[in-house]
């Protein structure tokens, strides 16, 4: 499943790396002391469901090797299989199907990288050119 949170009170994941950003941006701050028993928030969730044989078809074409960057899987799951991560090129929650046309394998380097890379749009248009069996949504 992939779950996206939406509204309040759950603060977003794209708000909290605005803040770690401009941290990163300070010079210098004193070291934070955390929290020691973070609070839980509840909210609403859209929840996809997914298809096993779909990921598991990407998977099976990748061969253990993730599309983007042509390297293998960093490591074996406890199943012995290769683990790469299955990406939906468009995602789901902006109208993507979950076909295999629309889903890569990829390392979690790469994963993150088309998550939140400078340049993911030239790198999505790349994964399209490199891997035949994509179709543009």
């Amino acid at each position: 499943f992939i779950a996206e949170l939406e509204g309040n009170p759950i603060r977003s994941s794209v708000g909290f790396d605005i803040d770690v950003d401009v941290y990163m941006e300070k010079k210098q701050f004193p070291k934070p002391s955390g929290v020691t028993e973070p609070k839980a928030s509840y909210g609403n969730a859209i929840i996809y469901e997914r298809s096993a044989s779909v990921k598991a078809w990407v998977l099976r074409r990748a061969s253990g090797v993730c599309e983007r960057c042509g390297e293998p899987a960093p490591f074996k799951t406890v199943a012995g299989n290769p683990y790469l991560e299955v990406h939906h090129v468009k995602r789901l929650s902006e109208g993507g199907s979950d076909t295999v046309e629309n889903c890569v394998a990829l390392c979690p380097n790469c994963h993150r990288y088309l998550h939140y890379g400078s340049d993911k749009t030239e790198q999505l248009d790349l994964l399209y050119k490199n891997v035949p069996d994509l179709v543009r949504e």
